[in-house]
């Protein structure tokens, strides 16, 4: 049987741990006999001030935006320290970890174990192919891309220029875009199946995606939801407690239904249940989006990783950026004009998408170069 090891983060954003978890699903389903996946968190290869770093990553997009996307900006403009500095401090539990599991096959999943990896790997002479699949939509830092990788795994096709822009091989990179597990899948199976159940005639409804969003934001967005249109209102507040108190605190004496949400594993159902999705741009959760076809209207992006995802929705007619708060409401405006005729193109925009149903398809690319099957681009 043939192993690979995964190497994700826990708590860097969502986007890395649902990836590891749609892969290692689809692995099993499809490969179950043939090929066994061990996922390791790298931050717990490295000391426990490297540990601490990860879980300081929410706090700061939160808090300190700017500074997280200085720290970006320092990936992109000089990865080869940075991926030294890892390297040396995960050196000597990796290599526990591989003379324990002898993986066949190295798959990153977080962009600051890849050239700190192959570091390990070329210092000790270890002959273990290395790929690097990318979950960050548009806005790629150099610190992903590292030529010493056997392959890496595009999400879009502005991400595959970005990389042979920055050197590296070609005929290495593979675009299929980002895995997601197997709930966020469409419902339906033609274009026809998406107009008759599009929402044209009844009460709208809205889902707002909490992230790291101020309660003070988001009521806002409820109140002016309320005032402008006859709908619906549901807010995820994902695991995030304080923010979940916050906002039913602030919600206590207001005198419209609003159904309020903490962590769920069922957002896939409030993805399918919903017409109009209002969220911050993080990769992961817009791609489970146009999965399940709900049109979709940024309320802002992370500086760095995130900052080049709207305008991509709205290049590729699957959602709207904003310039504010109050913009959110205009590109609603325009989603529901003439019979609601926008958000019917906007999901057959999302249905079309050549970046939905992937996960089986990478699994497959990779299965067939540890399988010894040729493998294509």
């Amino acid at each position: 049987m043939k192993k690979i090891l995964i190497i994700y983060s826990e708590y860097t954003g969502h986007g890395h741990k649902s990836a590891n978890e749609a892969l290692v699903n689809a692995f099993n389903k499809i490969y179950g006999d043939n090929i066994t996946c061990k996922s390791v968190n790298g931050f717990k290869l490295g000391s426990p001030h490297f540990r601490v770093t990860e879980k300081l990553y929410n706090s700061c997009v939160k808090y300190l935006p700017d500074i997280w996307g200085k720290f970006f900006l320092l990936s992109n403009t000089n990865p080869a320290t940075l991926n030294k500095i890892i390297s040396i401090d995960i050196e000597r539990k990796f290599l526990k970890l591989i003379e324990k599991y002898q993986p066949d096959l190295i798959l990153s999943v977080h962009p600051l174990f890849n050239g700190s990896i192959l570091n390990i790997l070329e210092k000790n002479k270890l002959n273990i192919k290395m790929y690097s699949l990318l979950t960050d939509l548009v806005s790629v830092t150099n610190i992903w891309l590292d030529n010493r990788a056997d392959r890496i795994i595009s999400p879009s096709n502005e991400a595959t220029e970005f990389i042979i822009e920055n050197n590296i091989d070609k005929d290495k990179i593979a675009t299929f875009g980002i895995p997601v597990r197997d709930h966020f899948k469409s419902p339906f199976d033609n274009l026809e199946d998406i107009r008759k159940n599009t929402n044209i005639n009844g009460k709208l409804r809205v889902l707002i995606l909490n992230n790291t969003e101020k309660s003070k934001r988001i009521f806002y967005m409820i109140k002016k939801l309320h005032e402008k249109y006859d709908c619906d209102v549901t807010v995820v507040c994902g695991r995030n407690k304080n923010n979940y108190k916050k906002l039913k605190s602030r919600l206590k004496h207001y005198q419209r239904e609003v159904n309020v949400i903490g962590y769920t594993k069922e957002l896939f159902k409030l993805f399918y249940d919903n017409d109009i999705l209002i969220t911050r741009c993080g990769s992961l959760s817009i791609v489970e989006a146009i999965n399940c076809i709900i049109p979709i209207i940024s309320m802002g992006a992370l500086p760095g990783q995130e900052e080049g995802t709207p305008m991509y929705l709205e290049k590729n007619g699957m959602g709207y950026s904003t310039s504010s708060t109050d913009d959110i409401f205009n590109k609603i405006d325009l989603l529901i004009a003439n019979n609601r005729e926008g958000l019917v193109k906007m999901r057959e925009a999302q249905f079309n998408y050549y970046g939905r149903n992937v996960t089986d398809k990478i699994v497959k690319y990779i299965a067939d170069d540890i399988l010894g099957n040729e493998v294509k681009n």
